[in-house]
Parts: C-alpha cells; structure tokens; sequence
C-alpha cells in the first residue's frame, strides 16, 4: 500500500468537488470556520481526516494563522502538501456593483495565502517532494476576482523559483 501524503487543507470549501483529486490521496487535515460543516465534510474526504475546528477566521494575521499550522504538523508529523482553496463568492459584473464584502473577502484571501505560507514552509521542507498547490476559483468572472487571480498567479510564480531550489514545488490549479 502507498504511503500516504500529509496534506492540510486550510479553509476546506463546503464543495470538495472542485479539489478532490488534490486531496483524496492522503491524510487531510482541514480547518474551516463553519463548526456545522465539519461532520459532513469527514465524510467527504475520508476516514482520516482531522479537523481542527472553527480556528480559523477572517482574521488573516500571522497569530491567527500559526496555531492551525502547528497544530496540523503536530498532528501528521508533517506537512507534505498544502492545497489553498477558500470559498470566495465575486458578485456584480461593472465596477460599480462590486460588493464591498467580496473584494475585502479576497484581498484576506491573499494576505492569508502569504501568511499560511509563510508559516507552513519549515514544516514542508526537506520533506518528499513537498508541495502548495493554489486552486483558483471558478466564480463568476469580474474585476475582484481578475484581481485575486493576478495576485496568487503571480505569488506562486515567486514563490515557486524562489523555492524550487529547496524542492517545493509550488502550483496552481
């Protein structure tokens, strides 16, 4: 039987239709802020899945952030693959019907990508083949998600020649 991949999947999505493959093939540690969504999204991933609870919030600094990875590499004994999908609506086509919540939504969502990141990388490197895989949302297309799109396109970009040499390998899907 093939090992196993240690994955954290911070911010599981309600929907695992969309990353399933990404995480399917491994342990999964997954965080949400929806303590109803949890029971039913076991279920979904598998038998071994850990959730850390509702622990991570909208609040995307470093000391909001940090406990889930600790926690999560504590758990697994380390962090073989880090899959970023958080659930971002992108409602109103022309500028002026963008809804403030969901351009503040996303503007989160890459500061939380940066500082997931961030304090994730110790516990993936020198692992085996380690890697962050970016999954971009399929919404409705306007000028909020054209921005978020440009910023993780270009942060995996970075962060993936930055990192190549340390062997992470990071990605989008």
């Amino acid at each position: 039987m093939p090992k196993k991949r240690k994955i954290f999947l911070p911010f599981a999505p309600s929907d695992l239709s969309g990353i399933s493959e990404l995480v399917m093939d491994g342990e999964v540690y997954y965080t949400h802020a929806d303590a109803e969504m949890a029971p039913g999204l076991e279920k979904r991933l598998n038998e071994v899945a850990r959730c850390a609870g509702g622990c991570v919030t909208a609040e995307m600094t470093l000391e909001a952030i940090a406990p889930s990875v600790v926690s999560c590499a504590e758990s697994l004994g380390a962090i073989e693959r880090l899959v970023y999908a958080p659930e971002l609506t992108a409602k109103g086509e022309l500028f002026l019907d963008l809804i403030e919540e969901d351009f503040a939504a996303h503007t989160a969502a890459v500061n939380g990508l940066f500082m997931l990141c961030k304090c994730a990388l110790p516990y993936m490197m020198g692992g085996e083949s380690p890697e962050i895989i970016v999954v971009r949302p399929r919404e409705q297309k306007n000028l909020t998600s054209d921005m978020y799109d440009a910023a993780v396109s270009a942060i995996a970009e970075s962060m993936n020649n930055e990192l190549a040499e340390y062997g992470v390998r990071v990605r989008l899907s």
